[in-house]
């Protein structure tokens, strides 16, 4: 995806996207920018809740780093 990230509902649309590639169940928890990266958390945990975390350009919408849970 090429292009500024302008709303969270945006951010989470891509984390979503991305996550999609490793797990079947996604429900988004929040989505918070700080300065230039949205901070989007996701339960990924089908039976309890297991948060993936994707941080993501504002400017350029790629992917800038993630911690999946163990």
């Amino acid at each position: 995806m090429a292009g500024e990230v302008k709303s969270a509902a945006q951010a989470t649309e891509i984390a979503a996207s991305f996550l999609k590639k490793y797990y079947f169940f996604l429900r988004p928890i929040s989505a918070l920018r700080e300065d230039t990266t949205w901070i989007v958390k996701i339960d990924v945990g089908a039976l309890q809740e297991e948060i993936a975390e994707i941080k993501i350009d504002a400017l350029t919408a790629d992917i800038a780093g993630y911690t999946f849970p163990k």
